[in-house]
């Protein structure tokens, strides 16, 4: 006689979250369920206009909470049902951040340009706190990043305009290399003006 194991709450909510990820190790039913569960996390992205390669993203950060609140006590009775509705919240919360790195994108390029008009933020005329602030969180920034920030924010051109101005100074990268390290090197400009910001107030 087999006896069958009673998983402990935190082992069903891991065991959901695996068989999210892999789904084919599942019998039909439980396939099929998981699979429409993962389909239907892929459309919220899509419906919030956000990639479809940050589900992984999503699911760990779903996961991560769900240990979390179960070690801190709560109740996870349905994982499935738990999982589709947290991963909503942090898929919307995702869309929020994402607007909001839009906006200071934006900003930056309005910024950059005043600077290039200007020539210099360090002038005695100049009352932009926030334009002294970016200058001195562009000069912290390493070369490479700052200079994949002026050639595609600044001088306007395409991801494929960049390669070849790299290419022509004899830096050969991918555009897709190109368009991730200029991504991260907005967020190292967005955290090191933040972080500058902070402490001047």
């Amino acid at each position: 006689m087999t006896i069958k194991k009673t998983l402990t709450p935190r082992e069903k909510f891991e065991s959901a979250v695996q068989y999210l990820l892999k789904q084919t190790s599942l019998e039909s039913k439980g396939a099929k369920y998981y699979a429409a569960l993962f389909n239907g996390i892929k459309s919220k992205l899509r419906q919030f206009n956000l990639p479809d390669d940050q589900i992984y993203e999503v699911i760990n950060e779903t996961y991560l909470r769900g240990i979390k609140g179960l070690d801190s006590g709560q109740e996870i009775k349905n994982p499935g049902a738990w999982i589709r509705a947290t991963s909503l919240n942090v898929i919307r919360e995702m869309s929020r951040k994402r607007k909001k790195e839009q906006l200071w994108d934006s900003n930056l390029i309005e910024h950059q340009i005043a600077l290039e008009d200007s020539h210099s933020l360090s002038s005695a005329n100049s009352e932009d706190e926030n334009l002294k602030l970016l200058e001195l969180a562009l000069q912290k920034l390493e070369p490479k990043d700052n200079k994949l920030i002026v050639l595609r924010h600044i001088e306007g051109l395409s991801w494929q305009q960049v390669v070849s101005h790299l290419a022509s100074k004899g830096e050969v990268v991918t555009e897709a290399s190109a368009r991730q390290r200029g991504k991260r090197a907005l967020k190292r400009l967005r955290n090191i003006f933040f972080g500058l910001n902070n402490h001047h107030q």
